[in-house]
């Protein structure tokens, strides 16, 4: 009989499936078993060896748990983190949908606390105009020149109700453009606080109209008076005329930088620079700010007694004018503790009251 057909395998080759894959699998740990019972010669080889692939078994287990578990971490590690981006942005996302809420909420407030502003400035202004008679706009006074009065005027009542037509007042007196109420407020100011651009328009056009039409006294009146708003209004007419630009450009800036020096002048209480500049513009003395306070004004607030005698000796209608509280100048004098001046001082503000009181008089007479 053949060793074919006794039962029996035949021999393995070392190249075959089997043999690659013992040497694959078991190969390197069969080796370092067997090394390790040449090293050591232990009585019972086989169970030393035995007990070594046991051990190796039991350290390829671990390692690959060990790894497992490695692998594991780093995944619950990556869900956390992507679990923490995600509550930041749900964060930051319920952040930004209360601050656009109350964002909208705050505009809602505005809005409706315009609305009721609006109403409440047209209502003010319909009881005033049938309780009480407007102040006159403007009179005139020494040298050609108006004196604007400061206060509730008709045109500050017309320009809070809607759709009124403000062309008539315009042209019946371009002075009320110029007069401030008791919160500095000029007409255009009312017009739009309330919310009516139709109004606005209506000033704002008639303004550019004077210039058009070459009234320039006008357009100084009004610069004069405190209504530098008007600078950027005209600055936005396309026109070719040179002597519109000249006068929007250069004749403008200088009267309003005329009126600052003249300003300065009075503050620092310099009477050559005053006479200087008032030889070159007489009617410069009759300026206004957005206070209503005029040249005399000034000069008593900072004490320049001096100044104010000389205001009031050549301008006599500058001691009844009335800043947007309602006071004179001789109402400024009042203020001041005569204790608190020096002797040179007393003797020019005792002169300067006596004149004030006498134009107070005077004034009271006529009405």
């Amino acid at each position: 009989m053949s060793r074919t057909s006794s039962g029996r395998r035949p021999p393995v080759g070392p190249n075959s499936i089997e043999t690659k894959y013992l040497i694959s699998t078991v190969g390197p740990i069969l080796v370092r078993g067997l090394a390790e019972i040449v090293e050591h010669r232990p009585n019972e080889p086989i169970e030393y060896l035995a007990t070594f692939l046991y051990k190796q078994a039991d350290n390829i287990r671990a390692q690959k748990q060990k790894e497992n578990d490695a692998k594991q971490l780093e995944i619950e590690k990556q869900k956390a983190e992507e679990d923490k981006q995600h509550r930041l942005q749900l964060k930051n996302e319920i952040r930004a949908l209360r601050e656009r809420e109350e964002n909208q909420r705050k505009q809602r407030q505005a809005e409706e606390k315009r609305r009721r502003d609006a109403e409440e400035l047209v209502k003010r202004q319909k009881q005033k105009s049938a309780t009480s008679p407007p102040i006159p706009a403007a009179h005139k006074e020494d040298n050609d020149v108006f004196i604007v009065e400061f206060g509730e005027t008709k045109l500050h009542r017309q320009a809070a109700i809607r759709g009124a037509n403000l062309s008539k007042l315009l042209r019946e007196n371009f002075h009320l453009i110029a007069s401030r109420n008791a919160q500095g407020k000029t007409p255009r100011d009312v017009a739009s606080v309330a919310g009516l651009q139709g109004n606005v328009n209506q000033i704002d056009t008639f303004c550019i109209e004077l210039l058009e039409n070459g009234n320039t006294k006008a357009i100084n009146d009004l610069l004069l008076c405190g209504y530098t708003e008007l600078v950027d209004q005209l600055k936005t007419i396309e026109d070719n005329n040179e002597d519109t630009f000249y006068f929007v450009n250069n004749q403008i800036p200088q009267l309003l930088e005329k009126i600052q020096e003249f300003q300065h002048a009075i503050k620092r209480g310099n009477m050559k620079t005053i006479k200087n500049i008032v030889a070159n513009h007489k009617n410069i003395a009759f300026y206004r700010d957005s206070d209503g306070s005029s040249s005399l004004h000034d000069a008593i607030d900072n004490r320049k007694f001096h100044i104010a005698l000389y205001l009031v000796q050549k301008y006599p209608s500058l001691a009844l004018v009335k800043d947007i509280r309602n006071r004179t100048s001789f109402d400024l004098l009042n203020l001041i503790d005569d204790n608190t001046l020096t002797d040179e001082q007393f003797g020019i503000y005792d002169q300067l009251k006596q004149l004030l009181s006498s134009a107070t008089a005077n004034q009271q007479e006529d009405y």
